[in-house]
């Protein structure tokens, strides 16, 4: 039976990368700041992945159905055809299967991703950016190490039966 002496903790290797993902929206005057969703990713495809679907919610809150329940005691006018529609961009944008292959290209490169789109009083932006993070250091057991010794062939012992004294 050979014993393998406990191993010191392995240094960090490198950094892995998480990224941060938000959406926020900014007046046009450019004063205020609200981050109105955020999300933290562990890989590229999930980030662009989240992206596409808050595009998608935001484009939806943007331009909300006439017919939703809330709206149906608020007098509607409709849009002209110069009024901007970054519904439409958004819809675009995250049904784009091309337009998602660039963000996975961006992301994957470790850049910046960000997409922006502008209302009459607010900009609206989904993006996404790479956070460095540590990896935790390897314990000797999640390094593949034991820390009992198994018993070798041969040496099991069988279950005794119990027996009554007479």
């Amino acid at each position: 039976m050979r014993y393998r002496p406990p191993v010191a903790a392995l240094p960090l290797k490198h950094a892995a990368v998480a990224f941060r993902c938000e959406v926020t929206a900014y007046g046009l005057s450019g004063s205020r700041e609200i981050v109105l969703a955020y999300y933290r990713a562990a890989s590229p495809r999930l980030a662009a992945r989240w992206m596409r679907a808050e595009a998608q919610r935001l484009a939806r809150l943007l331009a909300p159905e006439p017919t939703a329940p809330h709206l149906r005691s608020v007098l509607l006018v409709a849009a002209g055809p110069t009024c901007p529609r970054p519904d439409d961009d958004l819809l675009a944008w995250a049904s784009s299967d091309k337009r998602y292959e660039h963000v996975l290209r961006v992301l994957r490169s470790g850049n910046t991703f960000a997409l922006g789109v502008t209302d009459y009083d607010a900009r609206y932006s989904v993006r996404a950016y790479a956070l460095p993070t540590r990896r935790p250091s390897q314990s000797p057991t999640s390094a593949g190490y034991r820390t009992y010794a198994p018993a070798e062939a041969g040496h099991h012992r069988k279950p005794r039966r119990w027996r009554f004294p007479r």
